[in-house]
């Protein structure tokens, strides 16, 4: 029988309880081709969680299994988001006419390729590693005694930058990503701004946010040039003078973001340091009144790690786990809906609530799109739940205001 390479990802998942999905002809060989790419760098970040278990290794994303959920869920909210947009119901109205009177504003366009979506979902955590360039909160590189750049090495600078680093290692691979036939700066930009806090694109829609991002990456850019020998390099006038462009990558971005917080999680979701969680369900508490009392008791083990000892992550786990299944779609009038399929209705509301308002605050990045919430559930709620999921949803309005995304639950429809 004559030898045959098979692709990274066919070896990735003989053991994964997540399962990549198959994307249609020459999609599934750049994703394939991809992550032959970036292998090692998933790989560093396995062993990065693995050193760092207080931190690092409970996080259910930054897996590679994740990235390649992300590359499906991408495109599919990509396909949605086009379609509105060439219908005219993406984007609210009233923005229209206000952004056309604004020379800040950006308003959402089409335009950036399938192979590119992939590359940059692919790589978006390849920098959740040791090594990484820091930034401080004002945007500046953090140095050393020596006025050299720091290094991240503990978990919270690691995670706080990873999004920063993961666009410089698609600079530094340009010629491989070009060979995708992937655009390599949009790849590079959409990797930072998965990340609101480290790009500081808060609004993607507004020019201000993306031009400090753009100064940021010159600024990591120069430094990695002066350390390395290899030269990268980042085309930002090709943003600058193209609007359209830019607008493409306006809606890419959010397609991005909201195709990164889609985690189907489900039961025994694994983590960055490769073993299962599991959430001991019967120890939840599911009649408090919040997400920290619920998880108070928690039994939630990573089986590389042994339980899960800080309460924040528990919580975080209790909801996330809830959470089975994430799809956008396009409803009836033209409107982009996202909708979350929740197991439990009766189970943990105020730790899956938390998990509804996680993906609440990535379209909130979008202020002029016009996108809601669908929460469905996979068995009858109570009315006592009804009630409890009613007034955490009343709670949210409340806090956010004019922000607040809409959201709808099935009893409703």
């Amino acid at each position: 029988m004559k030898n045959v390479k098979l692709p990274f990802v066919f070896f990735l998942f003989c053991s994964s309880s997540v399962i990549a999905a198959q994307l249609p002809g020459i999609l599934n060989d750049i994703q394939n081709q991809a992550m032959e790419i970036t292998k090692e760098d998933y790989v560093a970040g396995k062993i990065t969680a693995i050193n760092d278990p207080e931190y690092l290794g409970d996080f259910t994303n930054h897996t590679a299994e994740h990235v390649l959920m992300v590359a499906d869920k991408t495109l599919e909210i990509t396909k949605a988001f086009n379609k509105a947009i060439d219908e005219g119901t993406f984007q609210k109205k009233d923005s229209l006419a206000k952004n056309d009177e604004d020379a800040n504003r950006i308003n959402f366009g089409t335009g950036i390729d399938e192979k590119t979506l992939v590359v940059a979902s692919i790589f978006h955590d390849s920098g959740m590693k040791a090594g990484g360039f820091i930034l401080n909160k004002e945007g500046s590189l953090v140095l050393d005694d020596n006025g050299k750049p720091k290094k991240a090495v503990d978990g919270y600078d690691i995670r706080k930058n990873h999004a920063l680093n993961s666009a410089i290692n698609v600079l530094s691979k340009r010629n491989e990503i070009i060979r995708l036939g992937a655009d390599v700066d949009v790849a590079c930009l959409l990797c930072f701004a998965h990340s609101k806090s480290t790009s500081g694109i808060r609004d993607l829609s507004n020019k201000k946010d993306w031009i400090i991002a753009f100064d940021k990456l010159d600024k990591v850019v120069e430094a990695y040039n002066a350390e390395y020998d290899k030269k990268i390099y980042f085309n930002r006038e090709n943003f600058e003078k193209n609007e359209d462009l830019l607008s493409a990558l306006t809606t890419s971005a959010l397609a991005i973001r909201l195709g990164d917080v889609s985690r189907d999680s489900g039961k025994h979701a694994k983590s960055q340091s490769h073993g299962e969680i599991v959430v001991y369900r019967s120890t939840v508490n599911s009649f408090a009144d919040n997400a920290p009392d619920e998880a108070q008791n928690a039994r939630v083990y990573n089986y590389r790690t042994g339980y899960v000892k800080n309460l924040f992550s528990r919580q975080i786990h209790v909801g996330e786990q809830n959470n089975v299944l994430n799809h956008t779609k396009v409803d009836a009038s033209g409107k982009v809906f996202h909708e979350m399929t929740i197991d439990d209705g009766n189970y943990a509301p105020h730790a899956t609530f938390q998990n509804v308002e996680e993906h609440c605050g990535e379209l909130e990045s979008a202020p002029d799109a016009d996108i809601y919430i669908r929460i469905v559930f996979n068995n009858d709620v109570t009315s006592y739940y009804k009630n409890v999921y009613n007034q955490m949803r009343q709670a949210y309005y409340d806090a956010k205001g004019d922000k607040a995304i809409k959201i709808v639950f099935e009893w409703e429809l």
